[in-house]
């Protein structure tokens, strides 16, 4: 671990980071840390502390602190929830939210002072970049935005002057998206100047085009990538999935994925529509079984409304798969209608339906599409890409 004397490029400041190999939490920002790191910065993480985990660590070559803010019973704010609702829901809530945050901070003065990071990362603008703007001094220190932080902003407006603090002071803010600029832009009205760009890197090393058969399935198979919350629009794809099957198209969808508080709704869903034959449910799925998923369906389909960025998209791209999503957030930076993807209308489970079709009727157009979709996944989307781009500003600030 670093000591004193060993002095960090870069410093993340995150509540949420993997905590063992192959943990979904906060992967995608493990996976820039450690590609930053591979081009010869010096990347360090403070995250919270969790059950059973060091305090210090070195996981998959990244030095990592984490934080405590209770004992292993009471630290229940990160990991394992919602950590906007209970953060911010109620007196008890409340409370938590600030010891938590208290812990945060005073660690993250500590460890900036035993480090010496020359910039600090913040990811997510609260609690991260809160803590940022409180404990950076004169350290210049960039925040990027995920999606579920900026919609925070919309629907608690009060939030807006405190976020809008953190970005004034910070000397770089990136977004996930185009569009989720636009609406951070809108909420605390960032310089574009001052707005960067870039999603987190995908692990291209794992969703890439294979040679091994596809699923054994007498019809064309459907992938749907999912949480089980309402922004997912899950039950606009099961009417879409049944108008598909009154006009006769035979599929099989396949369903990867958990969490959110309405899967045993989405279940019950299926069965009284008729569907328990043509959906099968995976639950969540490690990278590389969801890789084979991905690589073995004929569509992957998100259909979520005001999606941050939309990973899974790109992760089938990049495996060869033919995608269709909708026309709201950041899904049109990675689609473009009728040229790498198909898009239909939010909300609208009939165009869904139609575009559906379309991609399943003609294998020919769906394997061209396919190809061009992998095509500009690799220009734009590749880690090595974003990485880049994430250094040149990191170079731009030390």
């Amino acid at each position: 671990m670093a000591s004193s004397g060993d002095r960090l490029d870069v410093l993340y400041l995150t509540h949420n980071y993997p905590r063992h190999s192959g943990d979904f939490a906060g992967r995608f920002v493990a996976r820039l840390a450690q590609l930053v790191a591979a081009r010869g910065l010096r990347v360090g993480v403070l995250a919270p502390h969790h059950a059973g985990a060091s305090e210090e660590e070195i996981s998959e070559g990244i030095p990592v602190w984490r934080f405590r803010y209770g004992s292993d019973e009471s630290e229940q704010i990160a990991y394992r929830g919602d950590f906007r609702g209970m953060s911010l829901t109620g007196p008890r809530g409340v409370w938590a939210h600030a010891r938590f945050t208290r812990a945060f901070r005073r660690a993250a003065s500590t460890l900036i002072a035993r480090t010496d990071p020359r910039l600090l990362h913040a990811h997510w603008w609260i609690p991260g970049g809160w803590v940022a703007r409180t404990c950076a001094g004169r350290i210049p220190y960039l925040v990027t935005t995920h999606g579920t932080d900026v919609r925070l902003l919309a629907s608690r407006r009060w939030l807006r002057p405190l976020a809008g603090k953190v970005f004034a002071s910070a000397s770089r803010v990136t977004t996930v998206s185009t569009w989720l600029g636009g609406v951070l832009r809108s909420h605390v009205g960032i310089p574009q100047s001052k707005l960067g760009v870039a999603p987190m890197p995908p692990d291209d090393e794992t969703f890439a085009p294979s040679d091994a058969p596809a699923h054994d399935q007498d019809s064309p198979v459907i992938l749907a990538v999912t949480r089980f919350t309402p922004q997912k629009r899950n039950d606009v794809l099961l009417e879409a999935l049944c108008l598909l099957r009154g006009r006769g198209q035979r599929f099989h969808c396949r369903v990867a994925g958990e969490g959110g508080g309405l899967e045993e709704q989405f279940k019950a869903q299926v069965v009284d529509r008729g569907l328990s034959d043509s959906i099968e449910m995976l639950g969540a799925l490690p990278a590389s079984r969801l890789a084979d998923e991905y690589r073995g369906a004929d569509v992957t389909v998100l259909c979520s409304v005001d999606e941050g960025f939309g990973m899974a998209l790109v992760e089938a791209q990049l495996c060869g798969c033919a995608t269709v999503g909708v026309r709201s957030g950041g899904i049109t930076d990675i689609i473009d209608d009728g040229k790498t993807g198909y898009l239909a209308r939010p909300d609208d489970a009939s165009d869904l339906a139609r575009v559906l079709g379309l991609a399943l009727a003609n294998g020919d157009r769906r394997r061209l599409l396919a190809a061009a979709g992998r095509e500009s996944a690799l220009a734009r989307y590749s880690s090595g890409a974003i990485a880049e781009r994430f250094v040149g500003w990191y170079r731009e600030l030390i």
